[in-house]
């Protein structure tokens, strides 16, 4: 019984783990993706990554 109640922890811990991981990941690509010009200082979207 006790290896049940583990189990079910470690999944509970598991899914709350890999939740917060998706929601930082849009967040930290939208940052990445953006490109500040060193002559105008304009901000830009990169696209090096759409290749």
């Amino acid at each position: 019984m006790t290896r049940g109640k583990q189990k079910i922890e470690a999944q509970r811990k598991n899914a709350e783990k890999n939740q917060k991981a998706k929601g930082s990941q849009f967040e930290a690509r939208a940052v990445g993706l953006k490109v500040i010009c060193p002559v105008c200082k304009g901000l830009f979207e990169s696209i090096e990554g759409d290749l």
